[in-house]
């Protein structure tokens, strides 16, 4: 077990300081409509709609005869005028890379850790809206790259480790929200390039099940719309590497909110292996299935957007810490396959 005293200390500071910084701001604080929370409840109460300075309005015939007049209406937004599309990058720094459960950023005396640095791009296309139809009626398509760039490199691999950009990816996934089941379907395509290891390219794909458990929940909550537990199972199977491996994760979260903009959610995931492991870490190959590991994992969102009221012209930014702990399970665990892990990192997000 590698050691665990290099912890990502910025994301323990960052969970500590974020609700002492949206505190001091005050409850009465007035902030305006951000990008992801919409109106506040000083929009609504407060007389900044128009309705709530027209309905005090009325003619004096209409005092005479006792009847009030209707509001005005306030203007909505036009489908027609609504883009199909929107963007997305997120930055982030962590302690370790780590995917399904292998340290791709540990080498023996690694001694102090290098952080690596992670680059997402992404864009989501409303196909409703792009076809001129009802938005969101016919899912969502999102098209993205990854990038991951580790200092260290040459320590990993002495032999190749010619480019500190350590991985290259791209995926394409098309997501669908069946509100009969309450359960969004998302099926996509995974392409891992590696620079200095090319023939290590690997493709997969795979599905995803995200379920809204709110109705499991109505005899305790009678109003919640959110979901409690949020089940989640995940299915990849990979093209390349090892034909016909799976990978398959089953999870559990729930986001609390802490105040008005910043948010923790923890989570729990239950990894499956069905010879994936073996082919990664190229150890003699079982053709079974088989627990992975259990990761436990807190994360914590701070929405910068509507914190500083900044305006929608500037999109939305989020602010975000997290750490995660994997332990590994069974015989994945007595063979050393893999290894317990405890990572984190911090991330800024933009979206428009």
């Amino acid at each position: 077990m590698r050691d665990l005293s290099h912890t990502p200390a910025a994301a323990l500071l960052l969970v500590l300081i974020l609700p002492a910084l949206v505190a001091a701001q005050g409850p009465d604080a007035s902030r305006g409509p951000g990008p992801r929370l919409g109106l506040g409840v000083a929009d609504l109460h407060g007389g900044t709609l128009a309705f709530a300075a027209g309905a005090s309005v009325r003619s004096q015939d209409e005092d005479d005869e006792g009847v009030e007049a209707e509001p005005e209406e306030v203007e909505a937004v036009d489908e027609e005028d609504a883009s199909p599309f929107s963007f997305g990058l997120n930055y982030a720094i962590y302690s370790d890379y780590v995917f399904r459960g292998v340290n791709f950023s540990e080498h023996e005396r690694e001694g102090r850790e290098k952080l690596n640095h992670q680059l997402e791009a992404w864009v989501d296309i409303d196909l409703a809206l792009l076809l001129g139809s009802e938005a969101e009626s016919l899912g969502t398509l999102t098209m993205g790259s990854w990038f991951e760039w580790y200092g260290d490199q040459k320590k990993l691999d002495p032999e190749y480790g010619g480019h500190n950009l350590q991985e290259v990816d791209y995926y394409l996934a098309w997501a669908y929200e069946c509100e009969p089941v309450a359960t969004t379907f998302t099926l996509g395509y995974n392409f891992y390039t590696l620079p200095n290891l090319k023939s290590y390219n690997a493709h997969e794909w795979y599905f995803q099940l995200e379920h809204n458990d709110a109705w499991m929940w109505t005899w305790l909550w009678a109003e919640n719309e959110e979901g409690v537990l949020s089940p989640s199972f995940y299915f990849a199977q990979d093209l390349d590497v090892t034909p016909g491996a799976i990978w398959m994760e089953v999870g559990f979260s729930h986001e609390f909110e802490l105040s008005e903009y910043v948010y923790l959610t923890p989570s729990y995931t239950i990894a499956i292996d069905h010879r994936y492991l073996d082919a990664v870490v190229e150890t003699e190959q079982t053709g079974s299935t088989r627990l992975a590991y259990m990761q436990y994992g807190l994360n914590i969102d701070f929405d910068m957007s509507g914190a500083f009221d900044w305006p929608e012209e500037v999109g939305g930014w989020t602010l975000s810490a997290f750490l995660y702990f994997n332990d590994v399970l069974g015989r994945v665990k007595d063979k050393d396959v893999i290894e317990d892990e405890l990572f984190g990192g911090v991330s800024i997000e933009w979206s428009f």
